[in-house]
Order: C-alpha cells, then structure tokens, then sequence
C-alpha cells in the first residue's frame, strides 16, 4: 500500500522500496534526489541531512550538468535558507522575482543557472527538523501548495529511513571506536588495513603505508601508583598528543592497553614516518599534572613498512610488533625499524618458547653443579646448582639463552622447583657415598622468592630426601630485594633463617646498597661478585675486596668468591681471608656424574 498523508496525494509504493533498500545515509540520498523528478516537476533536485555538526547534501540535475553549488559536507551554518527552513519548519516557495532580486548568494548562483522556480521544505523526523529537501525547474511560478504537501510528505518518508541510516553508521562506529580515548579500535584498524590494494598501492607521490606501534613506558607504574583515574588520564592525552602529532589522513587506533598504532604514508625509506615517530614520542612524554603530583610516560615505538606483494595487515602489524619488542630489550625510549633478521630472530623464539613449554611438562631440566673449594685446606665443601636445559637440538643450554624466555612465559618458579629436587635428590646420594660436609646452593629466582608458600615448600622438599635445613642455601641477589621492596625482601630472608636455612646475598659488590642490607638482615654469607674478582690482583680492588672480607668476617658470615679463572686471583684471596671460591679455575658447572668424578679426587669430610 502506497504512504498517503490525505485523500488525494500519495507517495508511489516504487519509490519507498526503492529507498528502503538504499543501505547509508549518502546512498538514501541519493536515491532520493533521482527520484524527485519523477514524483514532481523538477529539473534540480536536493537532498539535505543532518550529520551531527555537519551537513550532508545530494543533488541531481535531470541533464546531469554540474551543480554550480559546493555544498557537500559542508558545516551547518545559523544564518543559511537552510538552517532557517529547519527552524521555522516551514516550506518556502520562491518564484523567478524572488530569485532575481535575492540578495543570498546560493538563489543568486540557482537563478543565474537557469532556475525559475524553487520549493524548499523541511525533514521532519519525530518533531525535529534533521534535514531539507528542494526542488527546482525552469519554468517561473511552476510550484504550489499541493506540490509542497507533496514533498512534505516525501521528506516525512525518508527521513525515518535517514535517521535509521545514520544510527546504523553510528552503531557502527562505536563498535569501531575505542571508547576511552575515542580513537579507532582495532576493529576498524584491520578494516582499513585489509582494504583492496591498501597495502601494495602506492599514493599519486610514490610513498607507500607504514606502520608505528608504540607502547608507553612506565605506564603500568602510574597507573599502580597513582590509580586508574590518573592512568585513564595519561592514555588520553597519549592518544590526543598522536593525533595532534600525525597527518590529516593518517589513522591512529588504541589495541589494547597502554598499546597504539598510527598508520601512515611515508617515503620507501621510512624516513617520513621515522620522523613522525620521534616527534610522537616527544609529544607523549610531556608532563602531567594530578594534584601535587606530577607523572609522565615515555614510548618505545616499532617501525614496519609496507613492502613485498605477500604483505596483510596481520603481518604487517606483526612486524612492527616485532620492531618493538627489539625496542623494548635494548631500553625503553627507543625507537626500532623492523628487519628481516628480526623476524627470523622471533620465529626461533616462539619456536624456542614452545619448546620451554613443553620441557616444564616432561620435566626436561637437569641440574648442573659448581663446586666450592675451601681456601685453607683446597677441600670440596660444596657446590652451586645451576639450572640446564638439554634441548633435542641446541644442545645444553645454560640459563642465559633462555631466562629471557622463562620470565616472559612465567615459568621461572616451576623450573626452580623441578631442579631444586633434582639437585636434592643427587645431595642425598652423595650423602649415601659418604659426602657428610658438602652443601648445595641455589639461586632462586624472583617468582620462587614472593611465593607465600616458599618456607613450607622447602621444608617439605628437603624432608622427603631425607636431608637437613642447613644442607640447603638460599641465594638472594641484589636485583631481587629491590624488585621484592626491601620490606617483604627482609620479611623472607627473616623467615628463612628461622626456619634453619641459610641465605646467602649473591653478586655482593655489584649492586649499591650491599652495605645497608648486611645491616638489616640475618645472613649467613656473602658472594662476591665476579666482576670485583675479574679486577684482581689490581690493588684498587684488592683493597675494596679486603674492606669487604673483613666487614664480613666481623659479622660472622662466611664469604664466597665467585668467578675465580686466574691462580692469581685464587692467591690473593687466600691472601685476602677469603673462606671459599668456585669459578672455571676450579671447575666449570658439571652434571652430576662428572661431579662425583671431581670430588672423588678431593679427600672426603665423614662425620666422626
């Protein structure tokens, strides 16, 4: 059934189906503009829309001629024959001397184009005005009353059909806008990237896409520190400072977190867009200010470059991934271009972290042991155990090819736990050889250290193998008691010794508060670090290396050096009161088996 206002006009059928199967607000209007001059005398027809704070217009001439109008996309303005038709809501209906002696430039350029006549009303749409419709013809005094009722009629028609358009590509783009800092989603990233030829065309100036992935520094610590308010604050001035920053057409989209990528046009170089990266990384770390408190962030920015025919947009983003995680390992701040040699580098790492997975699964990890050495009497007295990994073809890997690896994947304290007790397991069969005296320990990483378990656990694994509290030593580092806060790092060190284990402060000499810790916790020794025996017998050193014995000695703890290579330098610590030493002079880490072969040529210290 055709729309009918009254009894004696109507909309034609053909004409509303045509119009609901038209799909976004442009295409509604255009369909309605060709039509017009089939449902009423027209040359020129006109279709204007509300879009928020601009205006969307569509015209059609009948000859097709060019419209001597610019009116597309343009702004709402107060003072327009449009603006003023959606205020009063009334049609106007304008005759050859209305034109000719109208002082508004739009109905001067009409007339002189050749229009005598022309009718404007306004879309009504729920009591508001969204919109105009016009119509226009050569012929002077061509309109009438009827013929307004009758585009009245048709503006009430589409503009339901507009404004359900509209709320389609606003829907739309909220789903493709992030809602925190209003940028593009990753939604629409992907859209725009994936689009026919977005990647392998290049523009009319030769330059090609690329790709920026940054990620703010110290974004994690404001946001603990200063909560998510002040955290919410610094990712949106993050994203205004990158649009500020980029070009009118270039693209900048929130992923996720603290995480955003700009796509952009640059030279095949990459010079352009390297520029761009710094000035975004200049514009992010600017201050901000929360109450008396002032906090910044820094960004550490991957470059990638759309080059090769094979290249989508996953890939492309992944190679900037890749280019930021280079950034992120060699300092924050930094800005790195993406090589091929990256992506090889990164391809042996996920293969390498698949592989860790599956070695936690089976259990693959073998302890290594270093042995000690007294330095009075030259006699095995104990031994470092020290996490391998026998991979199927890399060989034993030592814990400095893939620590990186553990960390990230989170898997630190199941590998300490797999060979604490390996390493327990070979203490208790030395035990059952004779060996009473030799102690093993172990450095326990991070995640092994703060969990609320540690004491228990570690009393249960040396009761099960039959062992003594004193036959295990804790090694902390440094590193760890200020990743831990000195608080909870003192609060663990405390429990360990009550609970009869020895704890040792590992790398001692590297790090810059060793004094102050020795003067808050209970240790039983200290290690020195093998960048300070590297030094000897250097006499600057050897004067801070007996500073540091005989601190130790006055506090009762036993002192460890490591890193021992040189006779030289076992000499002077013997020289020095150093109590023992273990380094490659002694012996390099070994497997168990070659660990029984070293300590048999040592005397055995049996219990009376």
């Amino acid at each position: 059934m055709p729309f009918r206002d009254d009894s004696t006009l109507a909309v034609p059928f053909e004409f509303l189906d045509a119009v609901s199967h038209s799909e976004g607000v442009e295409a509604v209007q255009k369909t309605v503009v060709e039509w017009l001059p089939q449902l009423l005398p027209a040359q020129r027809a006109s279709s204007n829309f509300v879009d928020g704070d601009r205006m969307i217009t569509t015209t059609h001439w009948t000859d097709l001629r060019a419209d001597p109008l610019d009116l597309t996309d343009r702004e709402t303005t107060r003072n327009s024959p449009r603006a003023h038709i959606m205020k009063t809501r009334e049609r106007r209906i304008l005759s050859d001397q209305d034109l000719a002696q109208s002082n508004i430039p739009i109905f001067q350029k009409l007339h002189k184009a050749g229009l005598r006549s022309l009718m404007l009303v306004p879309m009504i749409s729920g009591g508001e005005a969204v919109g105009m419709l016009s119509v226009g013809h050569s012929e002077p005094d061509r309109y009438n009353a009827q013929h307004g009722m009758m585009l009245q009629m048709i503006g009430k028609c589409i503009s339901a059909q507009l404004r359900l358009m509209q709320e389609i590509r606003n829907t739309a783009r909220r789903a493709e806008t992030d809602a925190l800092t209003g940028l593009a989603n990753r939604a629409r990233l992907m859209r725009v990237l994936d689009g026919p030829g977005a990647l392998s065309q290049q523009d009319s100036s030769g330059r090609i896409v690329g790709v920026l992935h940054i990620d703010l520094d110290h974004f994690k610590e404001v946001n603990d520190t200063l909560g998510h308010a002040a955290g919410d604050a610094i990712l949106k001035h993050a994203a205004k400072a990158m649009r500020e920053a980029v070009g009118p057409k270039d693209l900048v989209a929130r992923i996720g977190g603290d995480e955003f990528i700009v796509v952009s046009r640059t030279d095949p170089q990459g010079q352009q867009i390297g520029k761009l990266s710094k000035k975004i990384a200049a514009a992010v770390c600017k201050p901000l200010r929360f109450g008396d408190v002032e906090a910044s962030v820094g960004a550490s920015v991957g470059i990638a470059l759309a080059t090769g025919d094979d290249l989508n947009a996953e890939r492309l983003i992944g190679n900037a991934d890749i280019a930021l995680y280079q950034a992120k390992r060699h300092g924050r701040g930094r800005v790195r271009a993406f090589t091929a040699d990256m992506r090889a580098a990164t391809e042996q790492r996920v293969r390498l972290l698949s592989d860790l997975h599956e070695a936690v699964e089976t259990r693959a990890f073998e302890p290594y042991f270093q042995p000690q050495v007294s330095l009075k009497s030259g006699k095995f007295n104990g031994f470092e155990m020290l996490a391998r990994w026998p991979h199927p073809e890399l060989g034993v890997l030592d814990t400095g090819k893939f620590l990186d690896l553990v960390n990230e994947a989170g898997l630190a304290e199941q590998i300490d736990a797999i060979v604490r007790r390996k390493g327990l397991s070979a203490l208790r069969d030395l035990r059952k050889m004779g060996w009473d005296e030799p102690r093993m320990a172990f450095n326990a990483s991070f995640k092994t250290l703060d969990s609320k378990d540690l004491v228990e656990t570690l009393l249960d694994d040396v009761l099960e193998f039959g062992l003594h509290q004193m036959d295990l030593v804790v090694e902390l580092r440094e590193a760890d008691i200020i990743e831990l806060g000195r608080l909870r790092a003192f609060e663990i060190i405390q429990q360990l010794s009550a609970a009869g284990f020895s704890v040792e402060l590992d790398d001692f000499g590297a790090g810059l508060a060793s004094m102050a810790t020795l003067a808050r916790v209970q240790v039983s020794g200290i290690k020195l670090d093998g960048s300070m025996i590297a030094l000897l017998p250097d006499k600057r050193a050897t004067i801070i290396l007996r500073s540091a014995i005989r601190l130790a000695r006055d506090l009762r703890l036993q002192v460890i050096a490591e890193g021992v290579e040189h006779d030289a330098q076992l000499d002077q610590l013997r020289r020095l009161g150093c109590d023992a030493a273990q380094g490659y002079l002694i012996s390099q880490p070994l497997p168990f088996g070659e660990l029984v072969q070293f300590i048999d040529g040592k005397p055995k210290h049996k219990a009376g």
